[in-house]
This record gives C-alpha cells, sequence and structure tokens, in this order.
C-alpha cells in the first residue's frame, strides 16, 4: 500500500468510526431531508475517494510510461553514438 492509499485508508476509516459513534436512535430520529442529504454526502464521499485512486493509479502509468520513453531515448542515443563512432574508425 502506497502513501496515499494509507492516508486515504486513514480518511475512511475515521468516516466509519464517526459513523458507527452515532447511535441508531439518533440515526433513527433523522428527518426525511436530512437523511436523505446525509446518504447523498456519503455516497459523493465514496465517489470522490474512487476517483482519486483511479487518478493516481492513471498518474503513476502515466510516470511509467515517461520512464521507459527515457530509457528508450537514452538507447537510442547510445546507439546513436555508438553507430557514429564506428563510421568515424
Amino acid at each position: 500500500m502506497n502513501t496515499l492509499e494509507r492516508l486515504l485508508q486513514d480518511d475512511l476509516n475515521h468516516l466509519v468510526d464517526r459513523i458507527a459513534a452515532r447511535s441508531a436512535d439518533s440515526a433513527a430520529g433523522l428527518s426525511g431531508e436530512l437523511r436523505a442529504r446525509i446518504d447523498r454526502s456519503e455516497d459523493r464521499l465514496s465517489g470522490l475517494r474512487a476517483a482519486l485512486l483511479d487518478g493516481y493509479a492513471e498518474w503513476a502509468r502515466a510516470i511509467e510510461e515517461c520512464e521507459d520513453l527515457w530509457i528508450l531515448a537514452e538507447i537510442r542515443r547510445e546507439t546513436d553514438e555508438t553507430t557514429e563512432r564506428r563510421r568515424a574508425a
């Protein structure tokens, strides 16, 4: 688990603890509108967390792609230099 995933897991654990701390009685006493707003907010939070993880995974893949291309460019440069030296010899 990387640093971002640990941070997000800590946030999620904190949220779950807060939800669990609410008693069933207080949740049952909520008005329909307030309960609906809480549900929408929690759904939004879940969606944003998933999007953040997806974005992070895409960012990590982009870093790998750049690193691969940089290595390829270095290999090509070295090959071109070797070819030039052979021609000069």
